[in-house]
């Protein structure tokens, strides 16, 4: 099993491009192959599958992954079981604002929604539509490098995945992906309208992650991109970057700073000031983070190692050691765990917390 979090990104873009999932080619719609269109299939082996995400929905644990397997947990991890989805493309993130409401997003451009806590899910969105839609958004601009770029999504078909979904609650949320891609809904995914209009992005870099907090909405990814919007997505300001590496996660801080970090290590502490303060994390890819009850900040790298911080993202400690399989997402569950997704479903971790908060 490759380490899957660093390889995350490329494996994703390029197993869609070449069509993995059998979304690269339009015509595949048609000839009853195509995994938009086809169910996720129950298997006993799911549970060991590879997980790209997970998140909470209340006291309930959810987490995705390849061909269309959606997990559930209602005990803090210990065991899981497979929901039903309408597509068997590699889901690669999922968020719920609610312990009800909850969006998961993928390969082939595909937007999932459910209303019971992740027990069904309906399709409110693909990359075909993506392509109409920018389409038609890229015509009324008349920016002619921007209409050149929706054409060729429709040349491509749905072949481009979402990589990260948010919402803000049940009716506003963002999804952003590969190649740029980036809309936004505020009807609960009843419509979803292009925002790559919005975000200054002319060689279309892959968009791998969103974060909110009081101070508005960030999104991170290929190279360093860094974009804020402080007015609920209207419109994104560009933020020079500290580095050229690729950016994978973000966590917010209690004090409102923003942790990122990404490829080799490379970890950054964006404060409420304007200024960038380099972590000092040496050595591997850091994967996913996650803001503790206790308000300390935890953060994984490729080999599911954990590293944890006391104050603020100042500083970090590794706090747990690598582990028998490569992490992708992490969550803490209802009980305090560590539960991380990876290359063989899900896994809790057990650290010591103490009593201090940042």
């Amino acid at each position: 099993m490759p380490r899957l979090r660093t390889l995350c990104l490329s494996f994703l873009i390029a197993s869609a491009v070449i069509g993995i999932d059998g979304t690269a080619s339009p015509s595949r719609a048609n000839d009853g192959l195509d995994p938009l269109y086809i169910p996720s299939r129950p298997s006993v082996r799911s549970l060991q599958s590879v997980v790209t995400a997970i998140t909470r929905a209340g006291d309930r644990l959810v987490s995705v992954g390849e061909r269309g397997i959606l997990l559930l947990s209602d005990d803090n991890g210990k065991n899981w079981r497979q929901a039903p989805t309408p597509v068997s493309v590699t889901l690669t993130g999922v968020h719920f604002p609610s312990k009800t409401h909850g969006w998961a997003v993928g390969h082939g451009g595909v937007i999932l929604a459910s209303t019971d806590g992740g027990e069904t899910w309906t399709k409110q969105f693909d990359g075909r539509k993506a392509a109409e839609i920018e389409f038609t958004a890229a015509k009324a601009s008349q920016a002619e490098h921007r209409l050149a770029e929706a054409e060729r999504l429709i040349g491509d078909g749905p072949d481009k995945p979402f990589l990260d979904v948010h919402f803000m609650n049940e009716k506003d949320g963002l999804a952003v992906g590969a190649y740029g891609l980036a809309f936004a809904t505020s009807d609960g995914g009843a419509s979803w309208r292009s925002i790559m209009g919005k975000i200054n992005n002319p060689t279309s870099k892959h968009l791998v992650s969103i974060l909110t907090n009081e101070r508005g909405i960030y999104l991170a990814g290929e190279q360093g991109l860094f974009f804020h919007s402080t007015d609920g997505g209207a419109s994104f300001a560009e933020i020079p970057s500290p580095t050229r590496g690729t950016f994978f996660g973000m966590v917010g801080t209690s004090a409102g700073d923003v942790v990122v970090f990404g490829l080799r290590g490379n970890a950054y502490l964006r404060l409420q000031t304007g200024e960038w303060k380099k972590i000092a994390i040496s050595g591997a890819s850091l994967v996913a983070g996650q803001r503790l009850t206790d308000n300390s900040v935890v953060l994984i790298d490729e080999f599911g190692s954990v590293l944890r911080s006391i104050d603020g993202g100042h500083t970090f400690a590794v706090v747990v050691g690598p582990q028998a399989m490569s992490l992708a997402s992490l969550v803490q569950a209802p009980d305090g765990t560590l539960v991380g997704a990876g290359g063989r479903g899900n896994l809790r971790l057990t650290i010591a917390l103490d009593k201090r908060s940042n």
